[in-house]
């Protein structure tokens, strides 16, 4: 055996006791917030899976497994404290390979920070729709069904190996969303076990996946796959599970935006309700289009640099932004190049 098939032969026969997420850290309690803790705590009741009542956050983490001899364990250490070892790297590329990118973005922080920050950037940077059914109500319908991201992201911390110096990763792309953390999937086993078959959850970080089972982020069942392969399957979107050789990827395939249109279906304005356009025909645009919307509409004469600084994305993407908006006929420019600005339509 190499040292890296012996390592990984001992923690399995080792199981729960020597992973590396039960081993003490050098962080103790002094480095998390006691709101941090006291805010878990109530999730956790919340959740009807944790029925003791707060005192500390010495007492929380002691009662929970968190803290070992005064020092929090691996697993209480990157759920609540994270940073600056533990990062997401984020890039939107601009075709179907890796190679040209409009945008990229590296957070640092803890699993429950870095998940929202993930799941974030997914949600601004896919297409959305705005549909009306006849209630009162609009629906905003995305290209990838959110609740099946969600699960993708929240079991690429739990089950990754936070020995690796490889981060977790999204990567967006025209045609899919890529999805990946540092971490082999389980020997003998395929994506499909879980999915189609009944195999129980094989746990990389087993305390990790307690610590995010208390307040719900994870069920205990082995249960992720398939939840995301049957959202996928109801908003008919293609996706794949790919194991690879020095981690694990989840893909959804995006749809043509040509497909991912509303058909004649007339759309609300896409923004906070002051744009009042219809749009009915195969024009579909992401949250940060959105939001540049928006901003013209209450300052019709903002700048690229403006909307890149409250954005927070470079000005060569909110240019590219803009050019899209106005091949899709949202935006017009009125008066010169220099002097005029952006109306929208």
């Amino acid at each position: 055996m190499s040292p890296a098939e012996l390592e990984d032969y001992i923690l399995r026969k080792n199981a729960r006791i020597d992973t590396w997420d039960s081993a003490t850290s050098d962080k103790s309690s002094d480095n998390i917030e006691e709101s941090v803790i006291r805010d878990y705590h109530e999730r956790a009741k919340q959740t009807g899976r944790v029925n003791f009542d707060y005192k500390s956050k010495e007492d929380t983490l002691a009662r929970l497994e968190m803290m070992k001899d005064g020092k929090l364990t691996n697993a209480a250490a990157v759920f609540f404290i994270g940073a600056p070892l533990l990062e997401v790297q984020m890039a939107i590329f601009a075709t179907t390979e890796r190679l040209t990118f409009n945008d990229i973005q590296r957070d640092g922080g803890s699993v429950q920070q870095l998940a929202s920050i993930a799941e974030k950037y997914i949600r601004k940077n896919i297409r959305w729709r705005v549909v009306f059914d006849g209630s009162l109500q609009r629906k905003e319908i995305p290209e990838i069904p959110m609740d099946a991201v969600r699960e993708a992201i929240i079991n690429s911390f739990c089950h990754r190996d936070y020995k690796s110096s490889q981060n977790n990763t999204i990567s967006i792309y025209s045609n899919r969303v890529e999805i990946y953390n540092p971490g082999t999937f389980p020997d003998g086993l395929t994506p499909e076990d879980f999915i189609d078959g009944d195999e129980y959850s094989v746990k990389r970080n087993p305390l990790l996946a307690q610590i995010m089972y208390y307040v719900k982020d994870i069920e205990n069942f082995g249960t992720g796959l398939k939840r995301i392969a049957d959202a996928c399957d109801l908003a008919g979107v293609k996706v794949e599970f790919k194991m690879l050789k020095l981690g694990f990827a989840v893909v959804f395939y995006r749809p043509d935006a040509s497909v991912f249109s509303d058909n004649g279906v007339e759309n609300d304005a896409i923004g906070d309700g002051s744009i009042t356009k219809n749009i009915t025909e195969n024009v579909t645009i992401n949250e940060t289009q959105k939001e540049i919307l928006i901003q013209m509409q209450k300052n019709p004469k903002i700048t690229a640099k403006n909307l890149s600084e409250i954005l927070g994305i470079a000005e060569r993407n909110v240019k590219n932004h803009i050019k899209s908006l106005k091949q899709a006929g949202l935006i017009a420019r009125v008066g010169s190049a220099k002097g005029g600005h952006w109306a929208v339509k």
